[in-house]
């Protein structure tokens, strides 16, 4: 097994995926990367230099840190909605509810 593919897995182990954000969810992407690992022979040179520049990433956006070197003073965000707020907003159900509301717009206008 690579070492790639172990980063990989211990990233993972840290990123849950979010049901509520199935098809752009970024653990789902991740869990998707994993698989081009399961054929390390097809991998060119400049693809292990990327992918190892991608878990470096990861591995530093998973451990948090910048959330704990650079320390936010308030808890509100830009939009003034709290972090499970956003959540809620980003959400497919939410998504799709949008998109419902935008086609009964339009029919009742015309």
């Amino acid at each position: 097994m690579s070492a790639q593919y172990k980063r990989f897995l211990k990233v993972l182990e840290k990123w849950p995926t979010d049901k509520t954000k199935v098809g752009r969810d970024l653990g789902e992407q991740i869990r998707k990367q994993v698989k081009i690992l399961s054929n390390p022979a097809g991998l060119t040179a400049e693809a292990n230099v990327e992918l190892n520049a991608q878990i470096d990433s990861l591995e530093r956006l998973s451990s948090n840190i910048y959330a704990k070197k650079y320390q936010r003073r308030y808890a509100s965000t830009a939009t003034g909605l709290s972090a499970e707020q956003c959540s809620q907003v980003l959400s497919s159900e939410f998504l799709q509810y949008l998109n419902d509301e935008k086609v009964g717009e339009k029919s009742e206008s015309d």
